[in-house]
């Protein structure tokens, strides 16, 4: 029987059994010296990728498909649409590398920006930080999620509410949802649906940052449509000058 998380925990850990146990032990066994984050890497079809499987398979449905750090839904079985994700970097903390509340699984861009970035206060750490205070960003372990980050799911924009979720933001990369956003360019149809789907989610919001969030990007869509309305009257005018003159 898996064992009950502390209350603190918000994700159930991974739980070693049988062999795979064994070999986690084994590793944990070696000097730190001799713990290396390439191991990880350079186990693929190797000794410890069934430990690996074992983890990814574990944390997917323990998270319920859906990435820790971008709040992104993938239900696809295959493991090779997530990435197996060592909240404390495997290459500069090697032994933590199958400590089970330092894992779950990400999606590929959150894995790859985080990649290496500090997310420890103390980045001297021997022991495994328990705590959540003892990290920079939110922990998939320690910290439940929309205390620290509230999502306007329309736009893709993440609006961090304390430092936890600042940090967060800025070492997954999360920015990358809203620029997307903000690059798109709208026909007065879609101006309309997105203006429309920005009204639903402020009258659904009573945190007083995402509804002023949520103004300014319905600002920014009416503009847009504005200044391509009278874009559009002006460049008829012209047209019709043209045609009338000639």
């Amino acid at each position: 029987m898996a064992k009950v998380p502390p209350p603190e925990c918000f994700l159930m850990p991974v739980v070693y059994v049988g062999k795979l146990k064994e070999k986690v032990e084994s590793f944990n066994k070696l000097p730190l010296s001799s713990k290396k984050g390439k191991l990880w890497d350079s186990t693929d079809d190797g000794d410890m990728e069934d430990v690996k499987k074992f983890i990814k398979d574990h944390y997917k449905i323990a998270q319920n498909y859906r990435c820790p750090y971008c709040q992104q839904k993938i239900e696809v079985e295959h493991n090779g649409s997530w990435d197996a994700e060592h909240i404390i970097p495997k290459d500069t903390h090697p032994q933590f590398m199958f400590e089970p509340r330092n894992l779950c699984v990400s999606c590929k861009d959150c894995n790859l920006i985080k990649l290496n970035k500090r997310v420890l206060k103390n980045q001297k750490r021997v022991t495994f930080p328990d705590a959540a205070d003892d990290y920079l960003f939110c922990h998939p372990h320690y910290h439940s999620y929309f205390d620290h980050v509230n999502i306007i799911e329309e736009a893709g924009f993440y609006l961090p509410k304390t430092r936890h979720g600042v940090h967060l933001v800025e070492i997954c990369g999360l920015l990358r949802f809203v620029l997307k956003y903000a690059d798109c360019e709208w026909d007065d149809d879609q101006i309309c649906l997105q203006v429309q789907s920005l009204g639903d989610e402020l009258v659904s919001t009573k945190e007083p940052e995402a509804r002023i969030a949520i103004m300014s990007m319905m600002k920014t869509l009416l503009d847009d449509g504005i200044r391509k309305a009278t874009y559009a009257g002006i460049k008829a005018r012209v047209e019709r000058f043209a045609m009338s003159a000639g």
